[in-house]
Parts: C-alpha cells; sequence; structure tokens
C-alpha cells in the first residue's frame, strides 16, 4: 500500500468537503467529462481503479469512513455504491 500523508481530521474534513461523516449519502457532482473511479486503496494509480464500476455525475454513494489522504495528497474516502454493489476508494473532491 502507498505511504499515507499524515493530516488532522479537521485538514482531511475541510479537503473532502464535508464527506467526512460516516453513515451520510452523498452524490457525485462535479466531474467535467468521464468518470469517478472507484479504487482498492486511497491513491490515484491505474492498477488500483475497480474498472466497470465507474460512477457519474448524479450517483448516491454512502461515505463509510472518515477520509484519508493519500501520498498523492489526494482525500480519498471508502464508499458504498448501490449502483454497482461494491465498496472501494473515491476522490472525496467530486463528493456533494
Amino acid at each position: 500500500m502507498s505511504e499515507m500523508i499524515n493530516a488532522t481530521n479537521e485538514e482531511l474534513e475541510n479537503a473532502a468537503g464535508g464527506a467526512a461523516f460516516p453513515g451520510n449519502w452523498k452524490t457525485v457532482a462535479g466531474l467535467q467529462k468521464g468518470y469517478l473511479a472507484i479504487r482498492t486503496a486511497p491513491t490515484y494509480d491505474y492498477g488500483n481503479e475497480m474498472r466497470g464500476y465507474e460512477l457519474y455525475n448524479g450517483d448516491a454513494v454512502q461515505v463509510l469512513d472518515t477520509p484519508v489522504m493519500g501520498s498523492d495528497g489526494k482525500v480519498y474516502v471508502r464508499v458504498y455504491s448501490p449502483k454497482s454493489g461494491v465498496t472501494g476508494y473515491v476522490n472525496a473532491n467530486f463528493l456533494r
């Protein structure tokens, strides 16, 4: 697994735009093109993308854990996608 960067809970919550509350339902928003990948680990890597389970603007997900900052400097949160029935990490900047 990639090395994680330490950040306070407050910093992570702010970076995640309020997606930091487990149990909350959020909507994918702000994608200019393409899709939001569900990943097996909290970092951007082509190899950890769960292909076939893409999320698009308007898709709902349930937040499962507080966000974490990946080694790439982006904030990720673990979610459940009822659309696909899978659990994984997504870039929290695209959840509203």
